[in-house]
């Protein structure tokens, strides 16, 4: 799932589609009685949606089809979406419980004080289109005068700069992580811009819709955005700028280094003093870019700085150097008015709209504006409407009961470890050890982030917004040179997700995604171990994918297998791409087995160590038979529910060239027919679709 804020490249989460932040976790007794929102939990009696079933498919032919058909074919996609299924339905319950918390607080914004005021504030702000139609382009002429004023590598840079903590745009990105190296201290991290950062990168989602001649109406359809918006901004010759500004973003492309060969954390892994970043790539200036991002100017010379792809980087440099004045400065005032579109007049966000939501992913319908005011106000103040939302959604019975899921899928990790056999007994000892010392972050953090120092305006939309940018910027500059702070999360507890941070070593479960049909306390265990437990599986299963594989017990990177167990490892991850890469999911379009290399490994670990903690727990007894289904078929039936997603065409296209999670059918599909056990469950024979013979079947975690 990708986020509104700024996060790792290294954080590996769970979900397959962007739905923003949520704000779900486990009813409490007080939202059944009057305060209830209109969106209801998932209910589906015992866990599993029986009726949901395709029963005329045979598992081993489709089993995704064979678990969600009816459902499926039945969904409908609210026109607002671009997918649905199990996450979508949390989401949609996520806007109903913040839109009634923050009405409540727009409300009371008279009498109340501090971070719940501004919450308040910035959502009535926000919902006044009136307003906010009133002002148009304004908000953005002093950034276009800057703009303006760019001639030289100097000037470009100090816009680069300025793109961390505001609406500006830089092709490169800028963060702060952890030295991979020493997890105990952060660091300056710069990437091509395509992978982290929602400042950096290209306008379309990937170097493929420049390139690709059977994507070509959608970068003609980019082409007119570009115009209608450098017209909204007042720009001369817009038509022609577009073209222009396309030509440039098509050679950017052309240098970028493509998604799938950004996985091996060693090769990306280039720390380096500025000194050296400026001898690499000269062309563009950055100790204004830094000074600009606000990084101390004592000692920027010899200040380490990761340059995750140095040679993509400086190609990128010398494309701009040779790009004319006039063409970068059309270039920087599109994207301006492309970042800022959700914060200015309707012309701006229907134009964004019509490009960002319809042409790319198919939506029918704009979401309505207090649902971007949602987004909007997470944006700037996630942790505060986290802090309230956990108090009132996410009871202590939850976190101990899920804590206890946690501990009981690292014991079966364990024991699967225990018993690895492709392993070398040095490596399997290492790996141990690294699981445990797992940490395990669920609901919410331990600490808060505090607002008190951020300004919020009664009917100031676009400089709450750009005030709330640099907020967030700002945070992550306070930690350069501190120590690393353990407490720090990189989701907010409202968002329907997961993630494993390697660097950190530990796995993080917001209180969001801990309820039906992920986890449902009144419902099948069996159904809870395949659902739950396989997503509390899947991300430690991140520990030792192909790219978490390579950090220690402490976080640290460094190549910590013998070459035996490498080797081993790596010719199982490749037969497991192949079979990814051979599902043709749309006409002519396959799968990409290797940018989902790490989702694929962790959902087959995932789905594993859910149905071995489901067989620990029953401690020699038998599963038994519940609503016709033996223990086995319900776990696997438990994690097929958890998929069952719908996707629009352009959507699910977009994902699958820019997205590392693949399609729903295949995250069912592929990890099921490669364990033994699903075979006995259904009683699979060869012959059927998804047969594999017992030696082709990929063993890994």
């Amino acid at each position: 799932m990708r986020l509104f804020s700024r996060r790792s490249l290294l954080k590996h989460t769970t979900a397959l589609a962007a739905i923003g932040l949520s704000l779900a976790g486990v009813v409490s007794s007080s939202e059944a009685a009057s305060s209830s929102p209109a969106v209801q939990p998932y209910q589906n009696g015992w866990g599993f949606d029986q009726k949901g079933m395709n029963p005329a498919v045979k598992a081993g032919d489709n089993f995704f089809e064979f678990a969600n058909g009816r459902y499926l074919k039945n969904l409908k996609i609210p026109g607002d979406m671009r997918s649905y299924g199990p996450f979508m339905v949390l989401y949609e319950l996520s806007q109903e419980r913040q839109k009634h918390i923050l009405e409540e607080l727009s409300a009371q914004s008279a009498t109340e004080q501090g971070e719940r005021q501004k919450l308040g504030v910035f959502y009535a702000s926000y919902l006044n289109q009136k307003d906010v139609d009133q002002k148009g382009a304004t908000p953005l002429a002093q950034d276009l005068e800057a703009i303006k004023r760019v001639h030289d590598k100097t000037s470009l840079a100090e816009i680069f700069g300025q793109s961390v903590r505001s609406f500006m745009f830089g092709t490169f990105s800028l963060g702060i992580e952890q030295n991979q190296q020493d997890p105990e201290h952060y660091m300056l991290v710069l990437d091509q811009g395509m992978s982290i950062g929602v400042s950096g990168g290209l306008g379309l989602p990937d170097i493929s819709y420049y390139t690709d001649p059977k994507l070509a109406a959608k970068k003609e359809a980019y082409q007119h955005y570009i115009e209608r918006m450098l017209t909204l901004v007042h720009w001369s010759d817009a038509k022609q700028k577009a073209q222009d500004v396309v030509a440039l973003e098509t050679s950017l492309a052309k240098v970028e280094t493509p998604r799938d060969q950004t996985r091996d954390p060693l090769k990306l892994f280039n720390p380096m003093p500025v000194k050296k970043l400026v001898a690499l790539a000269p062309d563009v200036d950055w100790y204004t870019l830094l000074k600009s991002a606000g990084i101390p100017e004592a000692g920027l010379a010899d200040r380490l700085i990761d340059v995750r792809e140095p040679r993509a980087i400086a190609a990128m440099g010398r494309v701009l150097a040779h790009a004319d004045t006039a063409t970068l400065q059309a270039w920087l005032a599109f994207h301006l008015a492309d970042n800022a579109a959700p914060y200015l007049s309707h012309d701006f966000s229907d134009a964004s709209f019509d490009f960002n939501g319809r042409t790319l992913t198919g939506l029918a319908e704009q979401p309505a504006r207090w649902k971007r005011a949602i987004s909007a106000t997470n944006s700037a103040l996630g942790w505060a409407l986290g802090r309230d939302y956990v108090a009132r959604y996410f009871p202590p019975e939850a976190k101990e009961r899920i804590t206890g899921l946690v501990h009981e899928l690292k014991a079966a990790f364990q024991d699967r470890l225990e018993h690895n056999e492709w392993m070398d007994a040095a490596t399997r000892q290492a790996a141990l050890v690294k699981l445990n010392n797992f940490a395990f972050q669920v609901g919410y953090p331990n600490k808060w982030w505090d607002y008190s120092t951020l300004e919020i305006k009664p009917g100031d939309v676009y400089g709450n917004a750009l005030r709330g940018a640099a907020f967030n910027w700002q945070h992550q500059l306070s930690r350069l040179d501190l120590p690393v702070d353990r407490d720090e999360w990189g989701m907010t507890p409202q968002t329907v997700n997961a993630y494993n941070d390697p660097t950190m070593n530990e796995v993080v479960f917001p209180a969001a995604i801990l309820q039906p049909p992920f986890f449902d306390p009144k419902g099948d265990m069996a159904v809870n171990y395949g659902a739950i437990g396989g997503v509390i599986g899947h991300e430690m299963s991140h520990g030792f994918d192909d790219q978490g594989r390579h950090y220690d017990e402490h976080g640290r990177l460094h190549d910590w297998w013998s070459a035996a167990s490498s080797a081993a490892f790596e010719q199982r991850a490749k037969r497991l791409g192949a079979q990814y890469s051979a599902q043709e999911v749309l006409p002519h379009l396959y799968v990409n087995g290797t940018m989902t290399m790490g989702e694929n490994i962790a959902d087959l670990g995932g789905l594993n160590l859910g149905l071995q903690a489901y067989h620990n727990s029953l401690h020699g007894k038998d599963g038994g038979v519940v609503h016709g289904f033996t223990g086995d078929q319900r776990v696997f039936l438990g994690w097929a529910q958890v998929w069952r997603e719908k996707d629009r065409p352009d959507a699910l296209r977009r994902q699958m060239l820019s997205n590392e999670h693949a399609p729903a059918i295949t995250r069912v599909n592929m990890p099921a027919h490669n364990i033994d056990a699903w075979y006995k469950a259904f009683d699979v024979k060869p012959g059927e679709k998804l047969y594999l013979s017992p030696d082709q079947r990929v063993k890994i975690w």
